[in-house]
C-alpha cells in the first residue's frame, strides 16, 4: 500500500512538472528537477522549475 501511495505523489510531481517543463521547452534559462529529501524526518518528493528568460520560479512539495 505504501509503495502504491508512494507512486501516486511521484506521478503528481511528474504531471506538474512535464506541465511547467512544456510552457517554456524552448527558453534558455530554463532549469528543474524533482527530487526526494527528508526534513525532520519526514519525506518528501520536492518538484521545481525555474526559467530565468522568464523570471518564472515553480515548486510543489509533496510527503511521500
Amino acid at each position: 500500500m505504501e509503495d502504491e501511495r508512494r507512486a501516486a505523489v511521484v506521478a503528481d510531481l511528474v504531471g506538474s512538472f512535464e506541465a511547467y517543463v512544456a510552457e517554456h521547452r524552448v527558453c534558455d534559462g530554463l532549469a528543474g528537477r524533482i527530487v526526494e529529501v527528508t526534513e525532520n524526518g519526514a519525506r518528501w518528493g520536492v518538484a521545481w522549475v525555474e526559467c530565468s528568460d522568464c523570471d518564472v520560479h515553480w515548486e510543489r512539495r509533496l510527503a511521500v
